[in-house]
């Protein structure tokens, strides 16, 4: 472990505070124009794949029709290869789709962790502590780079990792291109001992290769390879046909559609599938979205906390003060944004939300101004007999 210590001056922070102030408007125009861009792209692709609900027509996978080009069309069927795939450096062969190698190394990584303590007039002691764990990385960690040099790892891996995929895909009569291929399911390729590996590696389990003294306890340097293949299988397919090829269907809103699911899916299920992809990166862009304006304003009140850390306990309680407000602009504003948003792209929509609120005032104001009717009279008790 390794620790450097940083001695930031206070008109220092100042000066950075007021840098992040003026590069909050920009962040701020970013993220407001990404919010509202994010509801165009949403309703745009769910306007586009309803039209592709209603477009698509089921085919036969094979033979090649003429009269379906142009149209959007849905099929299933295997995605298979005449030729097999090969791995040549390690003696692999297989008939398969793809032939994946993720090659690791047993190396040193070096963990950062920055602790900042405020100093009464307003500086700070900056603490960076570098630790460092032995860990399976399939990148490889440059030791020269490490605080501590005393932790080294080899220059380089032996192998790179690698996707190798067959030529002359097909999925019926058509060419399975890379969305075909890049959506189906694989699995982890069993080895043999007849296979024919590099003479420093040998085969630790069903589809791993080792080099090294001992799996169980491996040292710096050690190495494993492990092998995955995407076998021959089903696929459902939505794609406009171009000759034998498959290709992007434009749908009347302009978003091109190619969606693709391994196994026997029915055309409903794929676009219903793709709906729920749309809507989740809707909410993905939203929160992403707010996020940025919670950091954006942040940065706008950092000036106000880094005056206050003049006196540390003061310089704290305005530095939560200012993230609490940060949060509730950030929440407001970015929410506003996609209300006002989602109005713009749906106008029909913001027509009846308006004249439901124009009824309800009118409704609550008629209610309002009709007066109680009058309590009933109340009737006299005849007088006692005399």
């Amino acid at each position: 472990m390794i620790q450097r210590v940083e001695h930031i001056g206070f008109f220092s922070k100042l000066k950075s505070s007021f840098v992040g102030f003026l590069m909050s408007f920009v962040i701020i125009l970013i993220a407001l124009a990404v919010l509202a861009w994010n509801e165009h792209r949403t309703l745009k692709n769910y306007k586009g794949l309803v039209a592709a609900s209603e477009a698509v027509i089921g085919i036969e996978p094979e033979p090649v029709d003429p009269a379906h080009q142009g149209k959007l069309v849905y099929f299933s069927a295997e995605v298979t290869s005449d030729t097999p795939v090969s791995d040549d450096p390690f003696g692999l062969s297989r008939d398969a789709l793809v032939l994946s190698r993720k090659v690791e190394m047993y190396q040193w990584r070096e963990k950062e962790r920055t602790e900042e303590r405020e100093k009464i007039g307003g500086g700070t002691e900056r603490v960076t502590t570098y630790t460092y764990e032995k860990v399976w990385d399939d990148d490889h960690n440059d030791s020269s780079r490490f605080q501590d040099t005393s932790h080294r790892n080899p220059d380089s891996l032996p192998y790179d990792s690698e996707r190798f995929v067959a030529e002359n895909a097909m999925i019926g009569a058509y060419v399975a291109n890379d969305a075909v291929i890049s959506a189906l399911n694989d699995e982890p390729l069993a080895l043999g001992e007849a296979d024919d590996f590099p003479e420093d590696f040998r085969l630790v389990s069903g589809n791993t290769l080792y080099r090294g003294d001992d799996p169980d306890r491996p040292e710096i340097g050690d190495v494993r390879i492990r092998f995955s293949e995407v076998p021959y299988q089903i696929a459902s397919v939505i794609a406009e046909p171009s000759g034998n090829g498959l290709v992007p269907w434009t749908s009347p809103a302009g978003t091109s559609i190619l969606l693709v699911e391994a196994g026997q899916v029915d055309a409903a299920t794929v676009i219903e599938r793709a709906q729920s992809a749309n809507t989740t990166f809707g909410w993905i862009f939203r929160a992403g979205g707010v996020f940025a304006l919670f950091i954006a304003f942040t940065m706008m009140f950092a000036p106000l906390s880094t005056a206050a850390s003049v006196l540390p306990p003061v310089g704290r309680f305005v530095g939560k003060f200012a993230a609490l407000a940060a949060l509730i602009m950030a929440v407001v504003i970015g929410g506003l944004t996609i209300v006002l948003s989602w109005i713009v792209v749906r106008p029909l929509y913001a027509i009846a939300i308006v004249v439901a609120i124009v009824a309800a005032i009118a409704w609550w104001s008629r209610r309002k101004a009709t007066p109680p009717p009058p309590p009933p009279a109340m009737s006299m008790p005849p007088p006692p007999p005399r």
